[in-house]
């Protein structure tokens, strides 16, 4: 097994959206290679990804598919040590591919951060795919007009070929190959962030989740008279239940054992508006007056059914913090 590192100067896309949800994160780009599309059967044979905090691209390369196992065990363990992961696809297939191949080794769950899913955030969110034939990464980035940045001239499926081949041979100019496209794949992942300004994020963040603290948000849901919270816990597992905070009749149920939670808070309702109690749930007003819905220690999160996505994700961030705080969860 092989350990390649590479320094780099990349520099990450920085925005005030991106800070909204992950200021102060340590963040990783991240793309795996394998012989395959089902991990039952398939074996992962490169893992690429880009530590941003380090300024060090990582590769580990299983040499032969016997090699896995060690090539995962040193994947998983830098990966471990960041907060975010930005993939493309990685939801539906990188993530879950190394979970289920380490799996079989260990028996025990991969420690994975947080995935923002550039794929997901374009396929659902953004107008983007309106204009071009599909939406594979090397697509969209020339849609972004980032052709010139990729040395790489091979596809995924080529790179499986080239490794069988390799895995046979071992000539040292085919392992190049897969490795360049790999290292390549990821870097312009890394580029492909401004594409967010061509999407609306906070709908999307709303939809796809959000980290908040040691929690990760899966849902915001408005229901009659009631904003209803639930995720995650990633960190630290806790069991917890209560039925007030502050002012508010707030249901808050942890489960450690499932590793989720949910909390249950008063949504005001007036003429076709959706409505929270700043004051009452104990957060400061001017965290959220840049927001023309906040008036009077009032926040509108919903107006005629249409979801005020910035609005609803900051008062999600801001209670579950301040709620974790004040019952010493954390």
């Amino acid at each position: 097994m092989k350990h390649i590192t590479i320094k780099t100067t990349e520099k990450l896309y920085q925005s005030r959206t991106l800070d909204f949800y992950f200021k102060g994160m340590r963040i990783g780009i991240l793309d795996i290679e394998t012989t395959g599309l089902n991990p039952a059967v398939n074996h992962f044979i490169l893992g690429g990804l880009y530590s941003v905090p380090e300024g060090t691209l990582h590769q580990f390369f299983a040499e032969t598919r016997g090699e896995e196992e060690e090539a995962l065990e040193g994947y998983l363990d830098v990966l471990s040590r960041l907060d975010l992961v930005v993939t493309y696809n990685g939801r539906h297939f990188d993530l879950p591919f190394l979970e289920k191949r380490w799996k079989k080794y260990s028996g025990a769950p991969a420690e994975l951060p947080y995935n923002l899913d550039l794929y997901l955030v374009l396929n659902g969110h953004s107008p983007i795919r309106k204009f071009v034939p599909n939406l594979k990464q090397k697509t969209v980035e020339n849609y972004m007009g980032l052709w010139q940045s990729r040395d790489d001239e091979i596809s995924g499926a080529e790179s499986v070929e080239l490794y069988n081949t390799y895995e046979k041979i071992q000539d040292p100019a085919l392992g190049e190959k897969i490795l360049l496209h790999n290292s390549d794949d990821i870097l312009q992942l890394s580029r492909l962030l401004p594409v967010i300004g061509k999407s609306d994020f906070h709908k999307a963040m709303t939809t796809l989740g959000f980290p908040a603290g040691p929690l990760t948000v899966r849902k915001i849901h408005t229901g009659k008279d009631t904003l209803t919270i639930t995720g995650e816990q990633r960190n630290c597992l806790f069991d917890y239940m209560g039925f007030q905070f502050h002012d508010l009749a707030v249901q808050s149920r942890f489960s450690g054992k499932r590793g989720d939670f949910s909390l249950e808070i008063p949504l005001i309702r007036d003429q076709g508006l959706g409505i929270v109690d700043l004051r009452a749930a104990g957060l400061s007003e001017q965290d959220f007056e840049k927001y023309p819905g906040c008036s009077s220690g009032f926040l509108i999160v919903e107006k005629n059914s249409e979801k005020q996505y910035r609005e609803l994700n900051h008062f999600a961030k801001q209670f579950i913090a301040l709620f974790l705080a004040e019952t010493g969860l954390v």
